[in-house]
């Protein structure tokens, strides 16, 4: 029987190939959930996802990852007729939509809180411990949010952590129709500028795929975290608005 590890900030991470099958990824479990564990974890190959309720955090390296590489971003025929209006008017000072990159970062994550996260849970899975472990690797740098906004409203967003040339999409959020595609497609080009070789998404959905995201094998992604996770300068990575290529937009 394969076990089931129970992990702290200070205990040895166990190895993938530990992870049940039934169910897929489930690796281990902490009584608490920190920025330094998650940020260990995170190069070990998993990551915490549990029901708010449960007692336990539960830690997941499933069999396959959804990933995304920038260049294979799918931009579909109707979201471009939408991209287009935005890029016309993003240079002016007072667009009523707008794309921001670290400017409230846990007014992201709480919106995020109100979005299920898996069918496999029946309710939100961003608890008041795993906003305070994320809000402090925001602080360390290691954790950016993007932001969509409109008439000054925040709409969208999405937030995950930086390791080095990899960046861990960990939710996003839509209050109004295609903000959070709008926020997840100015990220993939900034990410691409910064030098980001490799989106994960963690979990499959029509949506991301829909995106281009792609499922790899467990070993693939920790072949690309080994190969990729060395540092690219990616704390420096300060508030202000972005255009659709990437860039900090100079709003004069």
């Amino acid at each position: 029987m394969t076990p089931l590890f129970l992990i702290d900030e200070q205990s040895e991470l166990p190895p993938s190939r530990y992870a049940l099958l039934d169910p897929d990824g489930l690796i281990a479990v902490s009584h608490a959930v920190t920025a330094k564990l998650i940020w260990r974890a995170y190069h070990q190959g998993y990551y915490p996802c549990s029901p708010v309720d449960e007692e336990l955090t539960l830690w997941w390296a499933p069999a396959e990852r959804m990933v995304l590489k920038p260049s294979e971003l799918h931009i579909s025929k109707n979201f471009k007729k939408r991209l287009k209006q935005i890029i016309r008017e993003e240079h002016a000072p007072n667009a009523r939509l707008q794309v921001t990159i670290n400017h409230c970062f846990e007014d992201v994550i709480r919106a995020c809180a109100t979005v299920q996260r898996s069918q496999e849970f029946d309710g939100n899975w961003i608890s008041e411990e795993i906003i305070t472990a994320y809000t402090e690797l925001h602080q360390q740098g290691l954790a950016h949010s993007f932001e969509t906004w409109q008439d000054d409203k925040l709409v969208g967003g999405l937030y995950g952590v930086s390791i080095g040339q990899i960046f861990c999409g960990e939710s996003m959020f839509s209050k109004v129709s295609q903000a959070s595609r709008i926020a997840f497609s100015h990220a993939v080009n900034f990410l691409a500028k910064q030098g980001v070789k490799l989106i994960d998404c963690q979990q499959e959905s029509d949506y991301l795929r829909s995106l281009g995201a792609t499922l790899i094998p467990r070993a693939d992604y920790e072949y690309y975290l080994h190969t990729l996770s060395h540092e690219v300068g990616t704390s420096l990575w300060p508030s202000g608005r972005l255009s659709f290529n990437g860039h900090y937009l100079k709003i004069t």
